[in-house]
């Protein structure tokens, strides 16, 4: 597979326009008590309320849009975790394509059966990690000649993750910085596009869990790095490393990456769920939980979330919910 090359803002306007009527422009949630919580104004977009359950669903679509007719008639294969695989079976679905998508044996059992429901084949059987996904699917590529969608390293696919930031800079103008779930960089590559696009001087913060640091590894490395261990509750954060081009955009533009732990992450998650009344995972809970751990940042400047998808196991909430203080 080639490396691939750098989207340009012209690349954002034109997946903004292919994805009008295709995705849902999320609300931009707030709350008083959240504001308290946080010490400064915040503004969250709920992308776990988009087709699919997650922001993946832009990159998924606007990939396909642009595929040549061939490609989409050969079939489809992907790597996930989970979000990236239902997005892309979304947009197979809608597209009329077959789609393959290998995934750890590990995966959230409501993710695996939500991406076989959508009618694409799941590849389980000796998949141990996402590093073993990948050499799976590169195997099942060749054999099948089959089009490989990555899930975060392609140009288009940052592209369309970019209009899940565009929207929230364009209908919160004021915001001065933002906080993005990272692992493997898609969400944050197009967070980076999208300020390009705009022309908007927001800073952009990358958050990661402390358990799946492939950024703080990497941008140390000066390449794209795996982190030491990857292990944490935010399963959607746990990319084998980030991909070459979020990477590429993460350092050009010096992005700050914070990481939080688990116990932080579900302190947040809960956090979102009893003040903006929505159902998170924990790799949509990470910006909340550096938000309100990290003692510079309460500095009371306007500050965007983005709850990056609501694909949560729901055993794992019920408990959260259960054994955290404070929770009624």
């Amino acid at each position: 597979m080639t490396q691939p090359s750098t989207p340009t803002s012209a690349d954002v306007r034109r997946a903004r326009d292919a994805l009008r009527g295709q995705v849902i422009r999320t609300p931009v949630l707030f709350s008083e008590s959240l504001d308290a919580l946080a010490g400064c104004p915040v503004y969250a977009k709920a992308e776990c309320l988009q087709h699919a359950g997650s922001f993946k669903v832009r990159g998924a679509l606007y990939r396909l849009l642009t595929l040549p007719p061939q490609d989409l008639a050969d079939g489809l294969i992907t790597v996930s975790a989970g979000n990236a695989a239902l997005g892309l079976a979304h947009a197979a679905r809608e597209f009329g394509a077959k789609l393959t998508v290998v995934m750890p044996a590990s995966a959230v059992p409501e993710k695996l059966a939500a991406v076989a429901a959508y009618g694409a084949t799941v590849v389980t059987e000796g998949v141990v990690d996402a590093a073993a996904a990948f050499a799976r699917a590169e195997l099942l590529r060749a054999e099948q000649g089959l089009t490989f969608v990555h899930p975060f390293d392609d140009p288009m696919v940052v592209a369309g993750a970019a209009t899940a930031t565009l929207e929230l800079l364009e209908d919160r103008p004021g915001l001065e910085r933002l906080l993005v779930p990272a692992s493997g960089g898609g969400l944050l590559a197009g967070a980076i596009m999208a300020k390009r696009t705009l022309g908007s001087d927001v800073e952009i913060i990358a958050v990661q869990p402390s358990g799946a640091a492939g950024f703080v590894a990497s941008l140390a490395a000066g390449e794209p790095t795996a982190p030491p261990v990857i292990r944490t509750v935010a399963d959607g954060l746990t990319a084998p490393m980030p991909g070459r081009l979020p990477f590429e955009l993460a350092a050009q533009a010096r992005t700050e990456v914070l990481t939080v732990a688990d116990r932080e992450i579900l302190d947040a998650m809960v956090t979102l769920v009893r003040t903006l009344r929505v159902v998170v995972e924990p790799s949509a809970s990470v910006g909340l939980a550096a938000l309100t751990h990290e003692p510079h940042l309460r500095d009371g400047r306007p500050t965007g979330l983005i709850l990056s998808g609501g694909n949560i196991n729901w055993r794992l909430l019920a408990d959260t919910l259960r054994v955290l203080p404070g929770v009624a």
